[in-house]
């Protein structure tokens, strides 16, 4: 297409995915994740399953986008014939990323409010402990509040995309990812200066090869699925804003050293404060909203460390929205041809029509806490659907579909076009048309497992 958009420039490219991938998951749900698993084991097996899962996947969806010039849905009908399965890649993108952003927008609009109580002092040093889950449990169960949050959430994210690829979306994740980082080191810091942080920090880097079983490397194959964004189809509209000359290997390898540097630099500021303050039974979905309040609370100037961390969590969680909603909205555009503005208006129409019943059961007091789907909340039993079924199936398509169809030597010369030193090499193809589909077909069959 010659009117299609482009990226402005490499580094707009670079910090606009980083800040997709990034998102809740390196500093909400890795912490969890981490506690839940052992900690240094479990981060032992996420970085060798990025490296040899996340890393191959997540370069196959951007060449896949970069060669259609195309997003998911379009794409893959210009790949592959009339009836076949793989064209249901895009259709499930669009629609893992919707379904994300149904609850996504609820946890952001939560982490709005706590924001606004700790800059008003709710989290400040000396706070009773006992509080948090008080606190907790009324903030979460407000639907009015969160409500209005989400309501603002949404508006927010459709100005910036409204805006454009690169005076909207790029130049907007181009300041937003400098300070995430910058922020995230300043609080690390602090907390590694804590007296007894120094066993935090060995729970956390050093692993204990007793922990590692098949439960841990499936949790880490689960979360590097999750963390990297695959089966979204934002990387494979992003990967449709790039030209050949663009290096798709080095680039991916940076992004997702980006994003394992921001859950690396969390966990650093998460657990030595944890050890260093004997909060270690506190861990699971709590850690953000119970466990990190009652940290601030236990030093001077716990308000304002508290009212940065939330902040931090907002941007994070804000530039992941933005790539989810640029995906969906890129591939609808071109599938049903509505125009971009009108398919802006369609997708945060149809994510805040969701939102709602997420509003309504998310907390324990909600009015429908107690409906369940399955024997999960609605919360729950969408963010399920979505995380554990929908993107898995997207994404095992598309690995079977480049590893048999498409076939590794093509995927091999397209991948490489504009790549310098680092290249797809024969050594990748193992990965490619064994590993990466199998793990993938693994996450699936544990998803529907569990159900």
């Amino acid at each position: 297409m010659s009117d299609r958009a482009v990226w402005g420039s490499r580094l707009g490219f670079i910090m606009t995915t980083a800040g997709f991938a990034v998102g809740l998951g390196a500093i909400w749900r890795f912490p969890y994740m981490m506690s839940k698993n052992g900690g240094g084991a479990f981060l032992l097996v996420y970085l060798l399953t990025t490296l040899a899962v996340g890393v191959p996947l997540f370069i196959v969806e951007v060449m896949l986008g970069r060669v259609t010039r195309h997003g998911g849905v379009l794409g893959m009908q210009q790949l592959t014939p009339p009836r076949s399965p793989f064209r249901l890649v895009g259709w499930l993108g669009a629609a893992a990323g919707i379904g994300i952003l149904s609850y996504y927008c609820v946890i952001l609009a939560l982490l709005l409010i706590y924001w606004l109580k700790s800059l008003g002092g709710a989290f400040a040093y000396g706070t009773d402990i006992g509080s948090f889950a008080r606190i907790f449990d009324l903030a979460s169960s407000s639907v009015a509040s969160l409500g209005f949050a989400v309501l603002a959430a949404v508006l927010l994210m459709g100005v910036v995309i409204r805006a454009g690829l690169k005076p909207g979306l790029e130049r907007t994740c181009k300041w937003l990812m400098p300070v995430l980082l910058l922020f995230l080191g300043i609080l690390a810091v602090r907390s590694l200066s804590l007296p007894e942080a120094g066993k935090g920090v060995a729970w956390f880097l050093k692993p204990d090869f007793g922990r590692i079983d098949l439960q841990v490397t499936l949790d880490a194959l689960g979360h590097t699925f999750f963390a990297v964004g695959i089966g979204v189809s934002t990387a494979f509209v992003f990967g449709s804003y790039l030209s050949e000359k663009s290096n798709i290997v080095t680039d991916a390898l940076i992004i997702i050293g980006i994003n394992t540097a921001v859950a690396v630099l969390a966990g650093l500021v998460i657990f030595p404060a944890m050890h260093a303050f004997d909060l270690t039974k506190a861990a699971g979905t709590g850690l953000v909203f119970e466990t990190m309040p009652a940290i601030f609370a236990h030093m001077p100037g716990g308000w304002l460390l508290s009212a940065v961390f939330f902040f931090l969590l907002i941007i994070s969680g804000f530039a992941s929205g933005l790539g989810l909603v640029e995906g969906v909205v890129g591939t609808l555009d071109e599938a049903l041809g509505l125009g971009r503005n009108k398919a802006l208006g369609l997708v945060l129409l149809t994510i805040l029509l969701l939102s709602i019943p997420t509003l309504l059961s998310y907390g324990a007091h909600a009015p429908w806490a107690r409906v369940r789907l399955w024997d999960k909340t609605i919360f729950v039993f969408i963010e399920y659907l979505v995380t554990a079924l929908i993107m898995p199936t997207g994404a095992l398509l598309m690995s079977v579909f480049v590893a048999r169809r498409f076939g590794f030597a093509a995927f091999a010369a397209e991948a490489n076009k504009g790549a310098g030193g680092l290249q797809i090499t024969r050594h990748w193809k193992f990965f490619i048309m064994a590993v990466v589909p199998c793990a993938v077909g693994g996450i699936l069959l544990l998803g529907l497992f569990a159900s």
